[in-house]
């Protein structure tokens, strides 16, 4: 009887002690799983901190390093060990605001909106300047953007444009990852805002330029190539999409004009010359375009056979 009493009091003994220490630390959830850590654990958390100090030097630059370290693996797609990263630089200072944006990200991605929502809150209370969040933010959408997480990407830089309504470049890319989703209306008021904010940025009018085409508003879409081409004199781009938007007008030499340039400004590009031949034919210059389609096949344009084939016996 003795014996079976003596058993029953350490199973009950055992279980007591593991109420009492809590459960075991996770370290694939924020903080660790917010669990009481006994001990051995904490003994286990000094020894870290003193490597890390003997490795960077001080404790903010242990942390840095632990914050860059957690984004370059949660921009490789490696979420777990990311959040064992984020988890260490808030060990490390748990009043750094980058883990709690970090475990905020980490959790969205994982659908625990809630958990996302109250870590992005607490990250806020503990940025009061805001400058660690625009940070943030920005490792945010660049990661979402590489995962293709769209509307993670478009919400993080809408966060950052909510705190710094002045930064263009977050608009830019709201227009850009809107334009690439097919959200047109969406893309061209995110670039109108940015233009706003920044009219020097020739990027931005032909990316809203290549939108007003899309939709064939083209006096709209030529005049802001016009404005990319006027701000950037040698933005291929811009003339290639002008000449394209000038062919879909019939306004051929015009549009010739545009690639004349284009073809100077990229010599080995078979495609440019074919399709400044094309212009050619449709000024019944047989001759001007069947040169550049011969041109063109010496650099390896595919097409160019056919064209000569059908155009130039």
């Amino acid at each position: 009887m003795k014996r079976y009493i003596i058993l029953i009091f350490s199973i009950l003994i055992g279980f007591f002690s593991c109420n009492v220490n809590g459960q075991k630390p996770d370290n694939t959830k924020p903080m660790y799983g917010e669990v009481p850590k006994s001990s051995d654990y904490k003994k286990i958390d000094e020894d870290f901190k003193e490597s890390v100090i003997a490795q960077f030097g001080t404790i903010d630059n242990a942390v840095q390093a632990h914050i860059d370290f957690a984004w370059s693996y949660f921009f490789r797609n490696d979420l777990t060990t990311a959040m064992k990263r984020f988890n260490q630089a808030w060990l490390l200072n748990s009043e750094f605001p980058d883990s709690y944006f970090g475990f905020a990200a980490l959790l969205d991605m994982q659908g625990n909106i809630t958990e996302s929502e109250r870590f992005y809150k607490i990250g806020q209370e503990k940025d009061k300047t805001k400058e660690r969040a625009k940070i943030c933010y920005r490792h945010i959408a660049d990661c979402k953007e590489q995962l293709r997480d769209f509307k993670g990407t478009i919400d993080a830089y809408t966060k950052l444009a909510e705190i710094e309504p002045s930064n263009a470049f977050a608009f830019e890319k709201i227009g850009y990852i809107q334009m690439q989703l097919g959200n047109f209306e969406e893309a061209i008021t995110a670039y109108a805002k940015a233009i706003e904010l920044d009219p020097t940025n020739a990027t931005t009018y032909n990316n809203r330029a290549y939108l007003y085409q899309t939709e064939k508003k083209y006096e709209k879409a030529i005049a802001d190539y016009t404005k990319a081409i006027e701000l950037d004199p040698k933005y291929i781009s811009a003339f290639v999409n002008r000449g394209i938007t000038l062919m879909e007008k019939n306004e051929f030499e015009a549009a010739k004009k545009d690639f004349e340039i284009c073809v100077q400004l990229d010599s080995n590009s078979g495609e440019l010359r074919r399709i400044l031949g094309q212009c050619k034919l449709k000024l019944n210059d047989k001759s001007g375009a069947c040169k550049d389609f011969q041109l063109s096949k010496q650099l390896g344009d595919k097409e160019a056979d056919n064209l000569i084939k059908q155009n130039c016996k």
